[in-house]
């Protein structure tokens, strides 16, 4: 075991990923063809005519558009977005694919949660960043501190924004759109909660659901900057949430 632990960094150096140079996808495929076999008398008859109907299948499926195929069905984990939340992608935080999936338990949130909540939002949401350079220079203007810049923009920048698209949307102002208007007035204690979701073709399960399970699929990896530097935040899927709206159902 030393011996392969040796030369398997040098084999991944050189061809990459162990799926490009062994043999496993050949004896894969031959394990199939072997299912095949109906016949022991005739073992290359039956792999022969299992092969010539599976090709038949195949190519005649290709011209089924409108009947569920293996090429034209939805993946075990898919991730397209529902009538709401694609109504909800106009902006761009909420444009990723990620559909939340499994039972549906309403929980309440505090209000730090919220806002924190609401702050991630706001801060990453690039329709926004307009109004939240707009709401820095004016504190800039009431203060020389550049240390409690950033954490004053954190607590007032969400007042500030609500009011300012009540101004807007009182004068009727194009800028003020449903979606930045949502946004604005934020969303309410309660939210939709699921334990697991799908993003990109795969199912992340929260903690909490994976403590049960063989399979672990909780682990997070997110790009962002601190200090002005790119670095990846690790973490662990612990709940999935979905805001309400005010007023929503």
């Amino acid at each position: 075991m030393v011996h392969l632990a040796v030369h398997l960094p040098r084999e991944a150096k050189l061809v990459g990923s162990v799926g490009y140079s062994c043999i496993y996808p050949i004896e894969r495929y031959l394990g199939t063809l072997k299912r095949y076999v109906g016949n022991k008398a005739r073992p290359e008859g039956s792999i022969a005519e299992a092969y010539i109907i599976n090709e038949c299948l195949t190519f005649i499926s290709m011209y089924f558009t409108e009947t569920e195929t293996k090429f034209n069905r939805k993946e075990r984990n898919d991730d397209e977005l529902d009538g709401s939340l694609r109504r909800q992608g106009a902006i761009s935080v909420f444009a990723q694919k990620v559909r939340p999936t499994g039972a549906v338990d309403i929980k309440s949130l505090s209000p730090e949660e919220r806002d924190q909540i609401h702050w991630y939002i706001l801060n990453n949401c690039e329709e926004v960043q307009p109004y939240m350079k707009e709401h820095l220079e004016k504190l800039k203007k009431e203060t020389n501190n550049d240390n409690l810049l950033s954490q004053r923009q954190q607590k007032e920048f969400p007042g500030w924004f609500k009011n300012r698209m009540f101004d807007l949307r009182s004068r009727n102002s194009p800028e003020a759109t449903d979606e930045l208007y949502s946004l604005a007035l934020g969303f309410e204690l309660r939210a939709n909660s699921c334990s697991a979701c799908n993003l990109n073709g795969v199912r992340f399960h929260t903690k909490q659901r994976e403590a049960r399970r063989t399979t672990q699929n909780s682990g997070l990896v997110v790009d962002a900057e601190f200090q002005g530097k790119e670095i990846e935040f690790y973490g662990r899927l612990c709940d999935v949430y979905r805001g309400r709206i005010p007023g929503q159902l």
